[in-house]
């Protein structure tokens, strides 16, 4: 934790201690950029998120700099130097670094224990030509860059440059005390109408963090509700994206949906009460077929729209523009979630499971799979769907049929589906009983 002050007066957070909370390599890290910034007597700072973290004493490897000057200059010379790779974003004025192996060997830090990369942002101000609109930027101090920040807690900065200032705990918005009583708190009423987005930010930190929001900050949170319907769908997915994320993820999604904000996104965007369980079911299960990727994160999206319909689940990604993949995931993976009850029907033999089951992608037999632990029957055909039915085709090809004369066209299907089915059902077991049912399928076509 920070000292009360060094000679200075002013209080300090050692790097000693990042190298306990952050382990040895990132520590390193750290040290290893704020050398290069001392060189060049620019002002630099670790910032948001992390400090915050760090005070907490949480593991948190997502490391932002915030450089008085021109980031973006730094973190080119820092991969000149160094190597890897940097990815400039010229309108913000910020740029990330990405460390491969050839740098981390360079700068002697150990491949694997340190971040994948690292965000270098330039001292900013913003301003908001309307609300819920993209920010103007313009270059500031660190005390502005602050000041613009989402929460107390995340307006906190370690100075690492220049040297005579290194450690230097920066906190000019309270975020300190209000670490220590456990509150989310904005820093101006306009922070809401600024950006809507913040709304999601809030839950999503209250839960991981198990803090409450500041009674102030949740009446501004209320108040700006109705600007979310004025962002835009990709800045909104990037958050619920994040959500998703979270260990809380279920009950954070749950507090939004309470206090109306879902439904301020779009009108059909309602979730199931039970989706902190749909989503701890996505976490820990794994289909019991072969080769099944589980791709977790889609998973948990397609539990998030259990509670619509298909029609309704398309509009809500739509709003969220969502991509095509993950849209096609989420809407059939409604579509199944409704014909489930098709399959408790004792009499459909195992070729009418499959006609159903055949017109859905692995990713939606998985989610239905996950999400019907209440109904074992439906489980168990949607695994012998996947891991057997799904697998056999007749040893009789479209040149099979060719070679006996037949002109292509759609009888090609039916006749070979008819065998396929014959051997999902049981009918034929063999190649020749394959072969002598072809025949009958044939004679009675001519």
């Amino acid at each position: 934790m920070p000292n009360p002050g060094g000679a200075s007066g002013a209080p300090r957070y050692p790097l000693s201690e990042m190298k306990r909370v952050l382990g040895e390599q990132a520590a390193s890290l750290i040290d290893c950029i704020a050398r290069r910034a001392q060189d060049k007597d620019l002002p630099l700072y670790l910032a948001g998120g992390v400090v915050r973290d760090l005070m907490l004493g949480r593991r948190n490897l997502d490391l932002d700099f915030v450089v008085e000057g021109d980031a973006t200059a730094f973190a080119k010379s820092l991969t000149i130097d160094c190597g890897g790779t940097l990815k400039e974003y010229k309108p913000f004025g910020t740029a990330t670094w990405t460390l491969d192996a050839p740098a981390a060997d360079k700068l002697t830090l150990a491949t694997g224990e340190t971040p994948a990369h690292v965000d270098f942002v330039t001292a900013r101000c913003e301003t908001y030509a309307h609300p819920a609109a993209l920010p103007a930027v313009s270059a500031s101090d660190i005390q502005r860059d602050m000041q613009r920040r989402d929460f107390s807690i995340n307006a906190l900065a370690i100075q690492l440059s220049p040297a005579q200032r290194l450690e230097i705990l920066l906190d000019g918005c309270g975020g300190g005390d209000d670490l220590k009583r456990r509150l989310i708190r904005a820093l101006h009423e306009n922070s809401f109408v600024d950006d809507p987005t913040r709304i999601l930010r809030a839950a999503r930190y209250a839960s991981r963090l198990e803090f409450a929001i500041e009674a102030t900050t949740d009446q501004w949170m209320r108040a700006a509700l109705p600007l979310l319907g004025r962002v835009s769908g990709q800045r909104l997915r990037n958050e619920i994206d994040l959500i998703l994320r979270e260990g809380r993820a279920g009950e954070v999604t749950l507090r939004l949906q309470n206090m109306g904000a879902l439904a301020k996104i779009h009108s059909a965007f309602r979730v199931n009460s039970q989706l902190p369980e749909l989503i701890e079911r996505c976490n820990e299960i794994t289909p019991p077929w072969p080769s099944a990727v589980v791709d977790r994160q889609t998973l948990r999206w397609i539990t998030l729209f259990t509670g619509i319909d298909a029609d309704e689940a398309q509009g809500v990604c739509e709003r969220l523009a969502l991509t095509n993949s993950l849209t096609r995931s989420i809407t059939s993976s409604a579509r199944l979630g409704a014909q489930i009850s098709r399959l408790e029907y004792r009499s459909l033999r195992p070729s009418q499971i499959t006609k159903i089951l055949d017109e859905f992608p692995d990713i939606a037999l998985q989610a239905a799979w996950l999400l019907a632990a209440e109904n074992p029957q439906a489980q168990e055909l949607i695994a012998a769907y996947a891991s057997d039915w799904r697998q056999r085709v007749p040893s009789t090809s479209g040149n099979d049929l060719k070679a006996r004369g037949m002109t292509p066209g759609p009888r090609y299907r039916r006749i070979l589906d008819r065998l396929r089915f014959a051997w999902i059902d049981g009918d034929v077991r063999s190649v020749e009983e394959e072969r002598q049912l072809l025949q009958k399928l044939l004679d009675a076509a001519d």
